[in-house]
Parts: C-alpha cells; sequence; structure tokens
C-alpha cells in the first residue's frame, strides 16, 4: 500500500509512516504551517510541510488518488474539505479534541471517504464506540535502556506551565524527589528524548485534560511509554508500571494497523 498521514499530532505521523514504509508500505506525512515542536519529521525525514493550510490542501487534490489510503491525524478541516475526492480514508482521533467535543465522532463517522476510525487511548473508546484502538508506536531503534549513561536518583516529570503547581502538589509525598519541568521551557528535540529519559531513574506521567478544572488523563502518555522502553519505572495516576508494552512497538502496532486498513 502507499499510504499518505495528513497531520502529525506528537509525531505519531511520521513514527507510524517510518515504520510502515520499512514494512513495505510507502508512506509520506504533510503537514501546514502547524510547527512540530520536537522535530519528529526532521529525524525521519518523512515529513513535507507547507505554509498554508490552502497549499496543503491544494497538494492532496493533486496527488491524493496516487496513494492507496490517506489518513487524517486529528485534522476535521481536512477531512471535510477534502471528502469529495473519494480516496479511500482513515481517521484518527488523538485525545482532548474528541474528549472536549464527542460530536466530532458522528461528524467524522458520516464522511463517505472515511473507512476506518482509530483512537490512541482506550478511554476514548466511549466517545467513537465503533473505532479502533491504535496503539501509539514507539521507535524501539530509538528508545532503549542505554547501561553508559548514569542516572540521577530522581524522577522527572514533565509538564505545561500552567499544570506546574497541580503536578508538585500530587508528587510532593513521593519518597524519591521528582523533578517538575515546563516541557516547553525545557524543550528537547525527539532524538534527543532517549538520551534525557535514560538519565532520570523514574518518570511521572501527569497528563492534564484542559477542563475547568483540570482532570488527569487516565492513560500513559507517549512520553510515559517512551521512558518505559529506556528502562524507567512509570508512575501514572497512582500505579507504576515496569514493563515496556511490546504491542507498543512500532513494529508491531504497524502491521496491526496495516492490517486494518487491508481489510
Amino acid at each position: 500500500m502507499r499510504i499518505l498521514h495528513v497531520g502529525d499530532m506528537a509525531g505519531s505521523a511520521s513514527i507510524t509512516a517510518n515504520m510502515c514504509t520499512r514494512l513495505g508500505h510507502e508512506s509520506i506525512v504533510l503537514v501546514d504551517d502547524k510547527v512540530d515542536e520536537w522535530n519528529h519529521g526532521d529525524h525521519y525525514k518523512n515529513v513535507l510541510r507547507f505554509k498554508t493550510t490552502e497549499q496543503l490542501y491544494e497538494s492532496i487534490r493533486l496527488v491524493g488518488k496516487e496513494y492507496d489510503h490517506i489518513v487524517y491525524h486529528d485534522r476535521l478541516d481536512a477531512a471535510v474539505k477534502l471528502d469529495d475526492i473519494h480516496v479511500p480514508s482513515s481517521y484518527m482521533f488523538h485525545g482532548n479534541m474528541l474528549r472536549q467535543n464527542p460530536d466530532l465522532y458522528h461528524h467524522i463517522d458520516s464522511l463517505e471517504s472515511i473507512d476506518n476510525l482509530f483512537v490512541t487511548t482506550e478511554d476514548l473508546l466511549k466517545y467513537a464506540p465503533t473505532a479502533e484502538f491504535f496503539h501509539r508506536p514507539v521507535d524501539l531503534d530509538l528508545f532503549h535502556l542505554d547501561r553508559s549513561i548514569e542516572r540521577v536518583d530522581m524522577g522527572i516529570c514533565l509538564t505545561q506551565k500552567r499544570y506546574m503547581e497541580q503536578c508538585n502538589e500530587i508528587v510532593k509525598d513521593e519518597e524519591t524527589m521528582v523533578l517538575v519541568a515546563d516541557r516547553v521551557q525545557n524543550i528537547r528535540s525527539y532524538e534527543d528524548m532517549p538520551a534525557f529519559l535514560n538519565s532520570f531513574k523514574f518518570y511521572y506521567d501527569i497528563k492534564f485534560q484542559p477542563t475547568h478544572p483540570p482532570m488527569i488523563i487516565p492513560e500513559l502518555s507517549q512520553t510515559g511509554l517512551q521512558a518505559l522502553a529506556c528502562g524507567n519505572p512509570v508512575w501514572s495516576n497512582h500505579i507504576w508500571f515496569t514493563k515496556f508494552p511490546e504491542i507498543h512497538s512500532d513494529e508491531w502496532s504497524c502491521k496491526e494497523f496495516i492490517s486494518v486498513l487491508q481489510e
């Protein structure tokens, strides 16, 4: 198959496209001017960027029929705008958009070109009951235990500045010191993250849904899964995880993904 991904939420599309290409299913990712601060596409060299959204639409109209399948990653605008090109397509819900607006499920499900729906965390299945659960892929060639790096005896929690106070309150009674850091101010490129995670003993995975008041998302984040792959015990929602779930390996996840597209 030839697969065209539109949008790249948290690098999920570029990671998936990389492994699908390695498995023999040529894949590329198209994005507009929305910035990927972690540079996933630069690492995999499989992302084509456009300056404007209109240029993105125009390009998909020109080349879309050269692909066997289009996957829209939380890009409702593109899926609706391009429904009339009638290329077999899938839509992937990545999180907060669906949690905050469950009616999106019915809107997307009504589009003629959408054959498959995916969600990236199990809690989203209650909003999209006919969706497939897409196991977010972790590149195990990149994220793995590195015994050459000395770990400091403390935990790390990466969050947004607006949630730092809540995170510090949650971890204040932990036996091990936990550094709560603003992941935007302490930005690291995607390819630098394995060494960073390997330098800490634990990872505290606390992710919020931007509601009022903010609610904790009861699922391991992508960074939490990457930390497990690097050998970090991961604390999430008062549960310790110590083993990386193999179904989230990029090869396993993408083979499962391709099998759904080929049904």
